[in-house]
């Protein structure tokens, strides 16, 4: 008679539930493949996921780093140099003008003197680049006065790498990581604007110097819309974050630099590095999911006075010229966030039109602001946050760049590799299948 029990089955006999977590679809979502999740909050840190999210609903973020006080600074009052600006928290901070109350600012993250490069890092440059390999434009761009310290931030020391060193690195580790899933290939150029002369600081041609001086921005119409460039810059192609360093390097011994009252190394012109990032599906040999992205990395020359500078000569034409262009930069910021402005002057100055695509158009950008804490620099410091905050209002649509041709058969093609994993993992699960269920 039978007892109504089940016979015993094999050993080791996966259970159906078993099979269908082994072969079914992966629903866990995006992994977390930038880091930026893991990247934690702490006092005065923002944590990478808030952040992560805000770049990705508005494709603008604006930090600001407070510098500590330099000895100059603490000399000037005797070692009782009085600091006008502080930090409320990781978002916050408040200035204090002479003979008026504290005024508070808000801003996407914050850093204060005790923030290490890293820290300032995996909150700025490192936000865009994930986005970069995706397909998205990219800027990141250092504001402030003069000695401010936008170049220690930007490019560091070689004790402490800045954010475009550290950014390098990373994008070539990102790419190893890649191999044998995409085909990726990095190309870098370096300008600087120079009294409204746009000049290639890598330029090898031997002889005409001229060819590589004062050269002229182009708009053209490329995949997914119009594309501004500069006409005869030199573009080198690099395979490892040292080559890109190692050019830069050199690039930066053209660089115009000149002492002033208020910065012993004072750069005397903004410089663009970019780095133009084509990638591709492995196997793709008609690069039909190709996408082609740029990466500006811009270190300006700082706002100045020429009474704290000091400058004459020379130096007072650069610092007239450098002031004019960072007026044209606040006029096309000002246009932005005004949504009912329909003409922006970007036309207005060299600055302004190579960065046209970052502002305000296709780009995810980060913008750090730079200031001083010190009250003897306080009129400069609030006229950066003003300027910082102003910027916060923009909204860029960032979008991937493929050719819209190619954008049907891409989608074909991605679609045609998830239906080739699909049968896949139907052939693996339907041999389980026959191994325990015969």
């Amino acid at each position: 008679m039978g007892c109504g029990c089940s016979k015993v089955l094999p050993a080791g006999r996966p259970s159906v539930e078993e099979l269908r977590k082994k072969f079914g679809a992966d629903s866990s979502g995006q992994p977390d493949e930038d880091g930026l999740d893991a990247v934690p909050a702490a006092q005065f840190l923002r944590s990478g996921a808030s952040l992560k999210g805000l770049l990705e609903t508005n494709a603008v973020l604006v930090v600001v780093r407070v510098r500590p006080l330099s000895q100059k600074e603490k000399d000037k009052d005797k070692g009782n140099s009085k600091e006008a600006v502080k930090l409320i928290n990781g978002q916050a901070l408040t200035i204090t003008p002479p003979a008026a109350d504290p005024r508070q600012f808000s801003f996407d993250a914050c850093f204060n003197a005790d923030a290490s490069q890293q820290d300032v890092y995996d909150r700025s440059g490192r936000m865009v680049l994930g986005k970069v390999l995706d397909g998205y434009n990219g800027c990141v761009f250092a504001y402030g006065q003069t000695g401010s310290g936008k170049t220690h931030t930007m490019q560091g020391t070689p004790d402490a790498p800045g954010v475009i060193p550290r950014l390098c690195s990373e994008l070539f580790e990102r790419v190893r990581g890649l191999a044998g899933k995409k085909h990726v290939e990095v190309h870098a150029s370096m300008c600087e604007i120079y009294n409204e002369r746009l000049n290639d600081l890598l330029s090898r041609s031997s002889g005409d110097e001229a060819s590589s001086r004062d050269l002229k921005i182009r708009e053209e119409e490329a995949p997914g819309g119009s594309r501004i460039y500069v006409d005869g810059l030199s573009e080198i192609t690099v395979d490892s974050g040292d080559a890109v360093l190692a050019l830069l390097a050199d690039g930066a011994k053209r660089r115009a630099i000149g002492r002033t009252d208020m910065n012993e190394h004072s750069s005397r012109s903004h410089s663009v590095v970019t780095l133009r990032v084509e990638a591709w599906e492995e196997g793709d040999a008609d690069k039909l999911t190709a996408t082609s992205a740029k990466l500006h990395l811009i270190d300006l020359a700082g706002s100045e006075r020429q009474k704290g500078t000091g400058a004459t000569g020379e130096r007072l034409k650069e610092g007239a010229s450098i002031n004019v262009s960072l007026s044209a930069l606040g006029n096309v910021i000002s246009a932005l966030s005004e949504k009912k402005t329909r003409h922006v002057p970007y036309r207005d100055s060299k600055l302004t039109r190579l960065l046209q695509d970052s502002l305000g158009g296709n780009s995810v950008t980060v913008m750090l602001c730079n200031a001083s804490p010190a009250a003897v620099n306080v009129d400069e410091t609030l006229s950066a946050l003003r300027f910082a905050e102003r910027a916060k209002k923009i909204q860029n649509v960032a979008t991937i760049n493929r050719d819209p041709k190619a954008a049907r058969a891409a989608a074909l093609y991605e679609e045609n590799k998830e239906l080739r994993a699909k049968v896949t993992r139907l052939q693996e699960h339907i041999a389980e299948l026959e191994k325990w269920y015969k």
